[in-house]
């Protein structure tokens, strides 16, 4: 500490986003919220936040969301029913968008011509399912559903229904997973 020309005692400031993040980490601990537990786990870009100039209480909430987003998705208990609602499957009241300040969704969908969407094709005489990818080519948000091209050549038989190619519409709550075109890697 040392005195300022008038004489007032002056203390240091720390670095911004050292005092912002401590103000997150007691933030989610009022919610019981450790930020080591997840952050390890699921690693939220608290950076961006802070770069975004969002309050430390807002990112707080919004990494306690994207926590409860992963946890569902990693036990196959996501929400089915909207793209990126954080609530676990069968939840009851509405949905609740990982991102409530994004007007991306509302404005674009939460699918776009090119993403991927992973698909289960249950097989009605084995009872055993196989996942396939869908390239989407549009969607309609209003009715919650995507259209697409199969991207997967079939294992199960579907009496050339169901091919590599064929022209599909699927419901927001059969797709299991959703990836960018860039997303994918070469092997």
């Amino acid at each position: 500490m040392h005195r300022d020309r008038l004489g007032f005692k002056i203390k240091p400031m720390s670095n911004g986003y050292e005092a912002w993040i401590r103000d997150v980490q007691q933030a989610l601990g009022s919610i019981n919220m450790s930020m080591d537990d997840w952050q390890g786990r699921w690693p939220f870009d608290f950076q961006a936040e802070y770069n975004a100039g969002a309050r430390a209480d807002a990112a707080a909430m919004k990494a306690n969301r994207f926590w409860w987003y992963q946890q569902n998705k990693s036990l196959l208990q996501d929400c089915r029913s909207t793209p990126n609602c954080w609530l676990p499957r069968g939840h009851q009241g509405a949905c609740e968008p990982l991102n409530p300040d994004s007007d991306t969704n509302a404005r674009t969908g939460a699918y776009q011509r090119g993403d991927y969407v992973k698909v289960e094709f249950p097989d009605e005489v084995t009872g055993i399912g196989e996942w396939m990818w869908v390239r989407v080519t549009r969607c309609d948000e209003e009715k919650g559903l995507i259209f697409g091209v199969l991207d997967n050549e079939p294992l199960n038989d579907y009496q050339s229904t169901v091919v590599l190619g064929s022209e599909l519409a699927v419901s927001y709550s059969q797709v299991r997973e959703h990836k960018k075109p860039t997303e994918f890697t070469r092997q």
